[in-house]
């Protein structure tokens, strides 16, 4: 755990590796059909505040109280800190943190940190070359994967990838997120079985019932043809509809039985954005949790294309925190073939 700025940084790690030995062992990203991958820069993100010191804040991130679009999409502040920042935006989103920079800095920080990796977006990124906000690098809705197989003697298999925990960071200490896979069909245009990797703190929120995941957990997986990725959010509980609030109930935090009974879930976030659970995008300004913002994905990759494609896959909690919601979850997790493959 890390203070900083009056809130409590926890750095889980967690590598989840989707990548290949081989053409035979391919995986395949799949997206929106305009969608492509996108190159950036860290000064894309600092614009110049590290050639100024502490005299300005990040122009580049669109913090609270500016009308700026953030570019790219995953740019964006997490102002859980606020306002015991003095003024200057939190610089822990998932460029940061692939970066070593800004103030996402761990232990090793530098030592894993893969860099500057090339993102999936659904339109092109225009950077302004001039130490100044750039554009486009818009988020797709509609991101999976392809598990292509492997014809053995005695028949054909599916792939088995490796995932490790590299970051599982919220300024709440019981609202660690789940992650872990889901099943799909060829147009992913489906939620099927979720497969947990990675636990979190577990529900009713806050309560801290389960110990999450380390940091350096690795988990073997065999994905089916088609899947995607979630994370489960349990500071924003939903019983079995997706869509209702148990803390708004009576009792409170207890699902009726028509909705699955219990404390429900941490609402669902998958890399199929559009089919989220409703309180995972629920806007509602009403407090008591409802103040859910976007909660969404950002894929990078080394070597993108390849048969030797490495994943990181982050699930951000949400888009824009500083307003949003006040845990300010980022999950990274580092995918790629399994070593026995």
């Amino acid at each position: 755990m890390k203070t900083r700025f009056g809130i409590s940084f926890i750095v889980l790690v967690a590598f989840a590796v989707l990548a290949t030995c081989g053409t035979s062992y391919a995986q395949t990203l799949i997206g929106s059909p305009a969608a492509g991958w996108q190159s950036w820069s860290v000064d894309d993100i600092l614009c110049g505040e590290e050639l100024s010191g502490n005299n300005a804040p990040d122009t580049c991130i669109p913090y609270s109280g500016t009308t700026l679009t953030p570019a790219p999409y995953w740019n964006t502040e997490f102002g859980a800190s606020r306002p015991n920042d003095e003024g200057f935006p939190a610089e822990k989103n998932v460029g940061f943190c692939l970066t070593s920079t800004g103030d996402c800095q761990g232990i090793g920080s530098a030592l894993f940190a893969p860099g500057t990796l090339e993102f999936w977006a659904l339109t092109k990124f225009n950077p302004s070359g001039n130490g100044t906000l750039g554009t486009g690098g818009a988020r797709d809705p509609m991101v999976y994967f392809k598990n292509s197989g492997t014809s053995t003697r005695s028949g054909y298999r599916w792939n088995s990838y490796k995932a490790t925990l590299y970051l599982n960071a919220t300024a709440v200490p019981c609202g660690v997120n789940a992650f872990g896979w889901f099943e799909t069909n060829s147009s992913g245009n489906a939620i099927g079985t979720r497969h947990e990797l990675f636990s979190g703190t577990g529900e009713p929120r806050y309560s801290c019932n389960l110990v999450p995941s380390s940091v350096g957990s690795t988990v073997t997986f065999t994905p089916t043809q088609y899947f995607g990725f979630y994370y489960s959010d349990v500071s924003e509980p939903a019983c079995n509809d997706g869509a209702t609030d148990p803390q708004r109930l009576t009792p409170p935090n207890v699902c009726p039985s028509n909705l699955g009974g219990g404390y429900g879930h941490g609402c669902y976030a998958y890399t199929l954005y559009n089919l989220n659970d409703s309180r995972c995008t629920n806007n509602d300004t009403n407090p008591n949790g409802n103040t859910n913002g976007d909660h969404d994905f950002a894929v990078f990759s080394t070597n993108p294309g390849s048969s030797h494609t490495t994943y990181w896959i982050a699930g951000e909690d949400p888009g824009d925190c500083s307003t949003q919601d006040g845990d300010c979850n980022l999950t990274i997790v580092k995918v790629s073939a399994s070593s026995g493959e």
